[in-house]
């Protein structure tokens, strides 16, 4: 099929047309053997055309190390026209044979006479990395060249490489453009025949991995006249680099069996400052396909398992971050693709009467800016709105009725950020999905405090802002619209201020009201423009003098300020509102305000009447705006976050819950919620995932994941650093387990002692711990009781009440499954809330907990014990290894049934006793959750 390069100068015409060869490359097409062979020819036309270096024979001597194992045909192909393709005065050949039993080596020596070639005999089947390496080791030139045997160079393949490998010393590897041949015999790429294999290698999120993949795969074939493009890493089908660069980095690592060295390679020279190349002109093609397919299926599977769990554990957490700042710059390194963000709101189009659209279509013409493409989720024409698309990067929810947790994304990475502009109390209380947010932005000061004091969640300032190349004071004026003050808003069937206090019959000047449903109000209708499209907004502002701004209820008392105040200032017209919170701390107090009927007309008349002033005041509040608050900023303000949350350390706390609907029912949850206060504050980003979500992608984004190993078995995964700590049921745990882990933790310094006599992996104790901020003496007469007990049955009676019922005391018992297991007059509640347990720890006379048998057995002190002491409640206890060398004599113990009686007759009656043991409790500072995640952070750093 093939004709000779020197063919070329003598033909005259080719037979497929230009045109018509680029339908059948682009097309799913069958070809005929003829066109086969025209298309083929056409590749090889196009890279005999193009120029070539003039290299003399002071050329660095480059060292061409080609590994082979029965691969004979492949070799017969490389090498028939080998001199003459290869347009480069200085090379060697290093052939490393794999005890091929083909004839590969008597082809070899024989080629030997015309070649400059040497062969290395390997007695038995070694690793690519191995054999490259071992070329390397022998290798004299200044350069070596990995170069497969089942790649088929055209015209001046090497010149063009070298060029681009002398150009600096910056540059690491230099890769080539691969293309594949005739694939019609192939399986899996029998449409792929004479199309693009490889331009570099770029990365992609799949299932938690960082994967690469050949840029360009499956694209027609052409010629990109530039030879330089950078890459983060290139097919070491044909690598270019600098001898001493390969050594600098150790070279191929023999860990990996045929598959991802020449990635990790390449990321090493990344990593060491070099910039790596991908030589569009140095065109080979590359037969790749045909011998994957005959490797067997088994050992492929296992080799490819092997490599993507090394891979993983090297570079998946860098990558990660590499590939999220590549789209979020638009550098398009690791990433062919740009950062694409997707804005969830209720309509779109220019016939939206939504104000979330209006502020999402402004924002994301900023945002395309950056380079960014947008898409939108819509409430109203959407099918399904929580359907997002792979290559969506970015989630914007302008929406409190969006519910994050029903998101259905294949991209793992995805960030989702929440930005409430108004009905705050929605957003926090309504909806328990507001957790699941990545991020959240909020439109003031005010919004911020509110919603960090009531969900404890960092929270960006992020007012409203306005587009001016949209507003602006150039827009021409519209007779239609002409009026010396209007309002432009719609009513929705709540209430709104200006309904009594807007007069327009006591001013003496022209009003305009537009938007939607106005026509009920009878003080209005002869005002009343009805509803003008948001297009047309820029021509309502620039034909009016004043525009009235009215703060509804669920804006005023946050203090968010409404985006037509910064439209109308940037379209330089005078703005007066009723949002004094926002005026004064977006506006710094630059904003006219008023509060009544009579402020408001008395602002009307003054400015209205006073045009000097009223010019002065727009020029400020206009100046204020433009340099503070467009939609540019805005973007920029993003892009700020999401870089900072990129940067963020990243950690997945696994819960044992079964689900979340019944997460509120365990401990664990609450142990985890006070684990990621902890963390978030010390800069960290927490995901919280119950049990059915521990095997997912949800954690694919997190560097690091904390396992409170209960009752359940996790199975770590290789790219993230895995910690286990063991807060309970340790007969649950074997020493397997624990070697799966990078670190243990385990919530009792006895077993800590034992466990770490055992294991590979490094032990440490870390008791379990309270949060001073939830748990401190606060009485409450309502739960008022001698004993309590607060506690699941799980199935089974638990062996404090065992030894204690029946009674005559006060007994309150709260906690599931425990009808039918006790009496049902001590039972007073399935579930008393987190932030209620202080009060009722603080209000008994007794606090009685208990350890299951292997938690006593080896040390395990419950949570309750520190959370009852941080309340300054009196404990009574079953015995558990340890709790006299945290607690001291604070706590009460009990040996028997009999002596668990005594002990309560006796500490009923005697409240003095009962309050010195109270106050005896020990400094509980070392077991708080601060202390916790300082040991944990010291530990991950």
């Amino acid at each position: 099929m093939r004709d000779s390069y020197n063919s070329w100068k003598h033909r005259t015409a080719s037979k497929v047309e230009p045109s018509r060869l680029m339908d059948f490359i682009k097309g799913d097409y069958k070809l005929t053997s003829e066109q086969k062979k025209e298309l083929y020819n056409s590749v090889i036309k196009e890279s005999y055309n193009l120029r070539l270096h003039d290299f003399n024979e002071e050329a660095p001597l480059v060292s061409i190390i080609i590994v082979n194992r029965n691969g004979l045909d492949h070799l017969k192909r490389l090498f028939e026209n080998f001199v003459d393709n290869i347009q480069y005065p200085s090379y060697e050949i290093i052939v490393v044979d794999n005890a091929s039993q083909d004839n590969s080596v008597d082809f070899l020596e024989d080629l030997s006479d015309v070649l400059p070639l040497r062969v290395i005999e390997n007695k038995e089947n070694e690793t690519f990395s191995r054999s490259n390496n071992l070329g390397a080791e022998i290798a004299q030139g200044k350069y070596l060249l990995l170069l497969n045997n089942d790649v088929e160079p055209t015209y001046g393949w090497l010149n063009h490489m070298m060029k681009s490998a002398i150009q600096s010393e910056d540059v690491g590897a230099v890769g080539a453009k691969m293309v594949y041949p005739d694939c019609s015999g192939s399986r899996y790429n029998k449409r792929k025949s004479f199309k693009i294999q490889h331009e570099g290698i770029a990365f992609m999120e799949e299932d938690g991995f960082i994967k690469p993949y050949n840029r360009g795969n499956g694209k027609p074939f052409k010629v990109q006249g530039r030879t330089d493009e950078p890459r983060p890493a290139v097919t070491a089908a044909a690598l270019l680099v600098e001898k001493d660069k390969y050594f600098q980095v150790n070279g191929l690592d023999e860990e990996y069996i045929y598959g991802y060295e020449d990635v990790d390679f390449c990321l090493k020279l990344l990593k060491e400052g070099y910039n790596n190349i991908y030589c569009s002109n140095a065109v080979l093609f590359h037969y790749e396909f045909g011998t994957q397919e005959k490797n067997k299926k088994k050992d492929i599977k296992e080799r490819r398992l092997n490599n993507k769990r090394l891979f993983q554990e090297r570079w998946n957490k860098w990558l990660r971050r590499e590939l999220l700042l590549d789209k979020l710059n638009s550098n398009y390194l690791f990433s062919d693709k740009p950062l694409k963000v997707a804005f969830v709101v209720t309509e779109t189009g220019n016939g939206s009467s939504a104000g979330d659209y209006f502020t999402a279509r402004c924002l994301a013409k900023s945002f395309q800016k950056l380079g960014w493409q947008i898409s939108y989720l819509s409430r109203v024409e959407s099918d399904d709105w929580y359907y997002v698309e792979r290559d969506v990067d970015v989630l914007i929810s302008l929406l409190d009725a969006y519910n994050v947790r029903k998101v259905r994304c294949k991209n793992n990475l995805l960030i989702k950020i929440a930005w409430p502009r108004n009905w705050l109390d929605r957003w926090i209380f309504y909806y328990p999905d507001f957790a699941d947010f990545d991020l959240v932005m909020a439109t003031s000061e005010t919004a911020c405090r509110y919603i960090e004091e009531k969900t404890g969640r960092n929270t960006f300032l992020l007012p409203l802002a306005t587009d001016p190349e949209l507003f602006n004071s150039q827009v021409k004026k519209d007779a239609r619209w002409k009026c010396d003050y209007c309002f432009t808003g719609s009513y929705w069937n709540d209430p709104r201020e200006i309904v009594d206090t807007l007069d327009p019959e006591s001013l003496p000047y022209t009003f305009k009201l537009y938007g939607k449903n106005w026509e009920e109000f009878e003080k209005f209708k002869p005002y009343y423009e009805g509803f003008v499209p948001h297009q047309k907004m820029p021509e309502i502002y620039r034909s009016t003098k004043v525009v009235v701004d009215d703060a509804n209820r669920v804006t005023k008392e946050y203090g968010s300020v409404n985006s037509r105040v910064f439209d109308a200032v940037a379209s330089g017209v005078l703005v007066v509102t009723n949002g004094d919170i926002g005026a004064e701390e977006t506006f710094k107090g630059i904003l006219p305000v008023y509060r009544s009927t009579k402020e408001l007309n008395d602002l009307l008349s003054y400015y209205l009447s006073n045009e000097k002033e009223r010019l002065a005041k727009i020029r400020e509040l206009e100046e204020f705006v433009l340099s503070n608050h467009t939609f540019d900023h805005r973007a920029q303000k993003i892009k700020e976050i999401l870089e900072a949350y990129i940067l963020k350390r990243k950690m997945a706390i696994k819960i044992p819950a079964p689900s979340w609907d019944e997460a509120l029912e365990w401990g664990d949850y609450y142990m985890a919620l006070g684990l990621k206060k902890e963390l978030e504050r010390k800069g960290c980003d927490v995901v919280l995932q119950v049990l059915p979500e521990w095997d997912g992608d949800g954690d694919a984004r997190c560097d690091v994941v904390l396992v409170l190993r209960g009752l359940s078995r996790y199975q770590p995964k290789p790219q993230h650093f895995n910690i286990m700590w063991n807060i309970s049921h340790p007969d649950e745990v074997t020493i397997d387990e624990y070697n799966q882990y990078q670190h243990v933790f385990i919530a009792s310094q006895f077993w800590a002692d034992e466990i770490a006599q055992k294991v590979d992996v490094p032990v440490e104790a870390m008791l379990q711990c309270t949060d001073p901020e939830l748990f401190y003496p606060d009485p409450d007469d309502k739960y008022k009781h001698d004993l309590l007990f607060v506690g699941n049955s799980r199935g089974v009676q638990r062996k404090i009440l065992r030894d204690l019922l029946p009674t005559d005391k006060d007994l309150a018992v709260y906690g599931a499954g425990w009808e039918g297991l006790i009496d049902k007059k001590y039972i007073k509640g399935e579930h008393i809330p987190n932030k209620e347990l202080r009060k009722a720890y603080s209000s008994c006379k007794i606090l009685l907990c208990d350890h299951w048998d292997d938690m006593r057995d080896k040390g395990f002190l419950s949570n309750r014990l520190f959370d009852a002491s941080a309340c300054g409640a009196f404990i009574i206890s079953d015995k558990v290894k340890g709790i006299e060398d945290v607690f001291e004599d604070a706590v009460v113990t009990y040996d028997n049934p009999d002596d668990f009686q005594s002990l309560i007759n006796y500490y009923l009656v005697n409240n003095h006793k009962r309050k010195e043991k109270s106050l005896d409790i020990t400094d509980l500072s070392n077991f708080i959750f601060e202390k916790n995640i300082e040991l944990i952070l010291e530990l991950i750093d």
